[in-house]
């Protein structure tokens, strides 16, 4: 983008080696490095070990993405393990800085990583809100949203599950690419299961701009994730004005305090079955309570004069 001086270069995964990562840093020469994940070797490991080697020189900041949550690590634990082993026994915890995206995982980050150097700014979201406008809800009928990709940890199958107990007529739309085609296939045995009821409907990986047309159709927005470090579809629906049912395993907690939906633990499905059926059966008034809330929610967070500040430190 020559306007803003911003260059792009876009790897092919399959094709990328050490050689191309180290090539591409070095005719760059950035002042900071920034890699998103932590589980990645050629996005995230390629340019460590550069760091280790010291052929890189500029600032490194690593956001892990909420994938050192207990919850995240508990899936395929057994790849995830020897690979914090060697990044501790490396020492290069030392050389980068963390950015943690809030206490939780600066907590989390510290645990496995002891003498890291950790600092917290918040993700930076989308600060575009339209004026709030509620949508036309009757009792007995939900439209509910999921927007992840189709992978064990989104936890699909959950909502799925969660669902059959409903006695509503709900529109279930999925909105994700399938990652994981084995368990897909599951969830869509379970759809196949499901009470007439319940319509399912699997609409893709679409863009940003039909997705926020189906959370705008939308009542409520649901996602049991097993970790999220912000999670920008749930805030997305709250920019919206659209509630959300959630587990506890996001930054977006006591959220029934708000209005603006309800943060559950997974060990209680029947807590999730029941506030959808609450949802279901609310009045035109009733769902306005927590539509507004959810969209003052997000109000409220885009307007923090902190969040700014928050990044300059980061990057200084």
């Amino acid at each position: 983008n020559a306007e803003f001086g911003t260059q792009l270069y876009y790897a092919k995964k399959k094709q990328l080696s050490f050689t191309e990562v180290s090539e591409q840093i070095k005719k760059i020469q950035p002042d900071f490095l920034y890699l998103n994940q932590l589980f990645s070797v050629k996005f995230v490991l390629y340019p460590l070990f550069l760091k280790l080697l010291n052929k890189i020189s500029c600032k490194v900041i690593l956001n892990p993405r909420g994938t050192l949550y207990e919850s995240a690590l508990s899936h395929k634990r057994y790849k995830k393990m020897p690979f914090l082993f060697f990044f501790r026994l490396s020492g290069i915890n030392k050389k980068i800085l963390f950015h943690a995206t809030n206490d939780r995982e600066k907590v989390a980050v510290e645990s496995n990583f002891p003498k890291s150097t950790v600092l917290i700014a918040d993700n930076l979201p989308n600060f575009q809100q339209d004026s709030f406008q509620s949508i036309p809800k009757s009792p007995g009928i939900l439209k509910c949203i999921f927007v992840a990709r189709i992978v064990a940890i989104k936890n699909l199958l959950f909502v799925l599950k969660a669902l059959e107990k409903i006695n509503a007529q709900i529109t279930f739309n999925i909105i994700g690419p399938k990652e994981d085609a084995e368990y897909w296939n599951t969830c869509e045995q379970k759809i196949k299961e499901l009470n007439d009821n319940i319509v399912v409907n699997y609409l893709g990986a679409l863009s940003n701009h039909e997705i926020n047309r189906h959370v705008h159709e939308s009542h409520l927005f649901i996602l049991p994730t097993l970790g999220e470090n912000f999670g920008h579809a749930i805030f997305e629906s709250f920019l919206a004005g659209r509630p959300v049912l959630i587990s506890d395993q996001t930054p977006w907690l006591n959220l029934e305090a708000k209005n603006a939906g309800w943060d559950l633990p997974l060990n209680n499905m029947n807590a999730f079955s029941e506030k959808i059926q609450f949802i279901s059966d609310c009045s035109q008034d009733q769902y306005d309570v927590y539509s507004r809330g959810a969209w003052e929610l997000a109000n409220q967070f885009i307007n923090n004069p902190s969040l700014m500040g928050d990044y300059l430190k980061l990057f200084s």
